[in-house]
């Protein structure tokens, strides 16, 4: 990661997210996000599509979604986030779709369904998949958190990547108390961190529990999408004010220990 701190950038289509200037059309989105492309390329470590927000607008969404994944820099790391999670056989072309199609670095996958389904994933031995191990979303209690199944999803998926070393997990900011007790059961797993922004996940706390090795920058992504857009009663360019939040949480990312790794 060539910026020196562990930001990945969002990137979705959302009438929610658009400011003043654009609109909510296949070309007012796409002008906007080729525009935070620019304006944090030099910032952000690593861009990561939501597929959901492309997937609901159509053929015409996932159209866009080749193009501005074109727009993204070769250096950038690119995150695929469609968490995807099937049997083998069709595991098989969900991976081809995000990994050959698409040109993704990275995946996210759900690991509930096995072994057979994550395996398409990760023989693509220069590619990394993030399995859903503890995520920020309320609903986590129903079932991750139910009797320690994160901890035994975190176990299985180190495990699973032994081969290539390229699995890793995602962990919410949103359980703070947890990411500690994660990474002890995660060694030295890549973790992919969302929740930090308007979720409410602690940054520091969450940069000092998810290191990997108890240095700067070890082994996670900080994940932000909304932090960074512009908001009701910011006034200005939205392309500057943008940049001018992706360097603040960049910055914010580095104080914590989070350079890259």
């Amino acid at each position: 990661m060539r910026t020196g701190a562990a930001l990945s950038v969002g990137l979705e289509p959302a009438p929610d997210y658009l400011p003043r200037g654009y609109e909510p059309s296949i070309e007012g989105y796409e002008a906007f996000l080729r525009g935070v492309i620019g304006a944090t390329a030099d910032i952000a470590a690593a861009f990561k599509f939501n597929l959901a927000f492309f997937e609901s607008l159509g053929s015409a969404g996932w159209a866009m979604l080749e193009r501005v994944r074109s727009a993204i820099p070769a250096e950038a790391f690119v995150i695929a986030d469609a968490k995807r999670g099937d049997i083998g056989t069709t595991a098989k072309h969900y991976a081809r779709a995000l990994f050959e199609h698409l040109g993704a670095d990275a995946a996210t996958v759900n690991p509930l369904m096995g072994r057979d389904s994550a395996e398409p994933f990760l023989a693509y031995g220069d590619k990394a998949t993030y399995f859903l191990a503890l995520t920020s979303n309320p609903g986590a209690g129903d079932f991750l958190m139910r009797d320690g199944l994160y901890r035994e999803i975190v176990e299985r998926v180190r495990a699973w990547g032994c081969e290539h070393r390229n699995a890793g997990i995602v962990v919410g900011a949103t359980r703070g108390e947890k990411v500690a007790e994660v990474r002890a059961f995660a060694g030295e797993m890549a973790m992919l961190v969302p929740g930090v922004g308007a979720q409410g996940g602690d940054l520091e706390t969450t940069c000092a529990a998810a290191r990997s090795d108890g240095s700067p920058g070890g082994g996670y992504l900080i994940h932000v999408t909304r932090g960074v857009l512009p908001g009701k009663d910011d006034k200005g360019d939205a392309l500057e004010i943008v940049r001018r939040k992706a360097m603040e949480w960049r910055d914010r990312i580095a104080k914590a220990g989070g350079g890259a790794g």
